[in-house]
């Protein structure tokens, strides 16, 4: 019966806002503002993101309205209509979420502090590339890439970019893909991207160990988090024969959680 309850409240809730603009900036109302609003990033997993917030006393409320909007300056769009201080959104990509309190057809007199899910920039490199393979790091604390060589027992190379064959075609190895020749790799795992969500961790037909050089790609590292990144080329240097490898991208920084911004 509960459930039945909330499902109506919500439909309802849906064809009122939507008459009106579907946007909670375009709501005023007299309850209280809801604070405390955070991404719970131990229940967060994969595309499953849990929001919490603190939870009104002393006022009489029904529940809780759950927006959410790709990006400041966007509307607001209902996702849920809940009556606890908890929701749980299946996301399609990252996005900022905010939390309004409704009681009747009474609303909060505006919307709470927004917690997000967007993910970090990460600085762009440029490294010269002939014939020799090249390793990389996600620098987690500074947000960005570091090369380094992959035959190195020091360098702990998290993706590696070599060229095979006759043709010398580039290609994307996973840190441990060959550690005879690439001894101190992490334990990562590479992926064509094919959208804002990163594959499933178990999803075996579309992490490998190796992928073909250029274009967008997911990277899984061994501690948990994923990294979306957009590898390039420019034209090898006509004396030298040496090209410049371009890869930039976005670092998820909640653990475990497999949604990111851009389309690239």
């Amino acid at each position: 019966m509960r459930i039945w309850v909330v499902s109506i409240i919500m439909l309802v809730f849906i064809a009122l806002y939507s008459a009106c603009g579907d946007s909670a900036t375009e709501i005023t109302g007299t309850l209280p503002m809801v604070t405390g609003i955070a991404i719970d990033s131990i229940a967060s997993k994969g595309d499953t993101i849990v929001v919490t917030w603190t939870a009104l006393t002393g006022t009489q409320i029904e529940g809780y309205l759950l927006w959410s909007r790709i990006q400041p300056g966007n509307p607001w769009v209902l996702l849920d209509v809940v009556d606890q201080n908890i929701a749980t959104h299946i996301a399609d990509r990252s996005a900022f979420y905010t939390v309004m309190a409704f009681n009747g057809d009474d609303t909060s007199s505006d919307t709470g502090i927004s917690a997000n899910t967007r993910t970090d920039k990460l600085s762009e490199i440029r490294q010269y590339f002939s014939t020799i393979p090249v390793g990389f790091q996600i620098d987690l604390d500074g947000d960005s890439l570091i090369s380094g060589d992959p035959t190195s027992p020091d360098f702990q190379q998290q993706f590696i970019v070599a060229a095979v064959g006759f043709a010398r075609d580039k290609y994307i190895y996973s840190g441990t893909a060959n550690p005879l020749l690439w001894p101190a790799g992490e334990e990562t795992r590479v992926s064509l991207s094919g959208g804002l969500v990163a594959p499933a961790p178990n999803d075996s037909t579309q992490w490998r160990d190796s992928i073909f050089y250029g274009g967008n790609f997911f990277l899984a590292l061994d501690n948990g988090y994923y990294c979306k990144l957009s590898a390039s080329t420019t034209d090898p240097d006509t004396l030298t024969m040496t090209d410049t490898l371009i890869i930039d991208g976005e670092l998820q920084p909640i653990r475990n959680v497999r949604i990111f911004n851009q389309s690239w």
